[in-house]
């Protein structure tokens, strides 16, 4: 099947606020060149959106968007070729940003009419993993759920089809739909996306069946529509998000230290040059990419779902415990898939007894009793560490 008909090439090209500007000019032409040949050779075009990643300032979304558009003008009419607009696809990797999609797609919208573009239809695209980095697991999750039901209700709206993308992988933490133990559970709860984005882990770190599991479950929830939420979740996503952050900046060097050694799945830039930032006891603490950040949490015992924990334990003492489950069922089979991991003396080692308490603690409101696997925890108490971390990612079916 030719590229263009049913399949497409989606490209993710640089963030001009990030990096610089000719770079993101030959990403776009390169795009270009591949609708160019695509449609001499086949008569299909084979991109049809560009991928905008780290997107925090609207204005960014606008500049891109005329770039792309008047740039296709002059190559339609140069080159006499028949090219269909492509649309940006903003990739919201923050909790605040998530909150705020509505306000991204909307100026989308209007950028685009204003250059004269028939709109179909919009896309958006939701990340988990950095925004779980900066705001924890629970912030994040709640975060993306609130951004899928407002784009359910814009699209009513606006009377144009919004069909969000969700980017997550195979831990809890960066949002399990990649993890055939979780993906049912997650993929009701994250009901209302349109794509889903498979990650390496799911096709080459576990048995083929546990990928086709992953692929046939989200395609079944595929188009369901997204349950409302009101405002009063985002009370939750902001005392999540602090309760996270004061438990996880205490640990950062430990993490970065581990991180260093975590080996790389792809060919990027060090995450000490282009890291994320985690804003914690008044400071702003530069922290790894998601991969080895998640992975850095498991090497010391604790994976970074559980780091809700003095949050978990704040619900259950205003008696709020109840309601965020009702929004998020999903949560107790995520903490206990995570407690097989949670190897209490590793943390006591590598961490302090501060942070093993919260989770025992959690755990314990939570009704879960850990059962962590026997291989899992051997390998994990041999020090020194670093050696065995690809080992222990074989183990739980990731790295990080």
């Amino acid at each position: 099947m030719p590229l263009g008909e049913e399949f497409f090439v989606t490209i993710r090209i640089p963030n001009p606020s990030l990096e610089e500007l000719e770079r993101v000019i030959f990403s776009i032409d390169a795009g270009f060149m591949a609708n160019y040949y695509s449609l001499k050779l086949t008569g299909l075009q084979a991109v049809k959106w560009f991928v905008l990643p780290m997107v925090e300032d609207v204005e960014v979304v606008k500049t891109i968007q005329r770039i792309i558009t008047r740039k296709e003008a002059v190559l339609r009419e140069e080159l006499r070729v028949g090219f269909k607009p492509v649309q940006i696809v903003p990739l919201l990797e923050d909790s605040l940003r998530h909150i705020q999609v509505n306000s991204y797609v909307k100026t989308l919208l209007r950028v685009l009419k204003e250059l004269g573009v028939e709109v179909e239809k919009l896309r958006v695209f939701l990340g988990k993993s950095d925004a779980a980095v900066k705001s924890g697991h629970l912030a994040s999750m709640l975060s993306i759920k609130y951004a899928l039901s407002s784009l359910s209700s814009l699209s009513k709206e606006i009377g144009i089809k919004v069909e969000p993308i969700i980017g997550m992988g195979s831990p809890p933490f960066r949002g399990g739909l990649n993890n055939s133990h979780l993906v049912k559970v997650e993929a009701e709860f994250y009901a209302g996306y349109s794509t889903v984005t498979i990650q390496s882990a799911v096709r080459y770190d576990v048995p083929f069946k546990e990928y086709l599991v992953v692929k046939e479950t989200v395609l079944s929830n595929l188009g369901k529509t997204s349950s409302e939420l009101d405002g009063g979740v985002i009370e939750h996503i902001i005392s999540a998000s602090r309760a996270y952050r004061g438990t996880a900046s205490k640990y950062i060097e430990v993490i970065r230290r581990i991180s260093d050694v975590v080996p790389l799945t792809r060919d990027r830039v060090s995450w000490r040059k282009y890291s994320r930032l985690l804003p914690g006891h008044g400071e702003l603490f530069s922290v790894p990419r998601a991969i080895s950040y998640t992975c850095a949490w498991y090497s010391v015992g604790i994976p970074p779902t559980l780091l809700d924990a003095s949050y978990i334990l704040n619900l259950h003492r205003e008696d709020k415990l109840d309601e965020v489950l009702k929004i998020a069922p999903n949560l107790i089979e995520e903490w206990k898939f995570d407690s097989k991991f949670y190897i209490r003396e590793v943390a006591l080692s590598r961490l302090n007894e501060y942070i093993v308490k919260l989770v025992d603690n959690a755990l314990d409101v939570l009704g879960i009793k850990p059962e962590p696997l026997e291989p899992y925890r051997l390998l994990l108490r041999v020090n020194p560490v670093e050696p065995h971390i690809l080992a222990h990612g074989k183990l739980r079916g990731f790295l990080g």
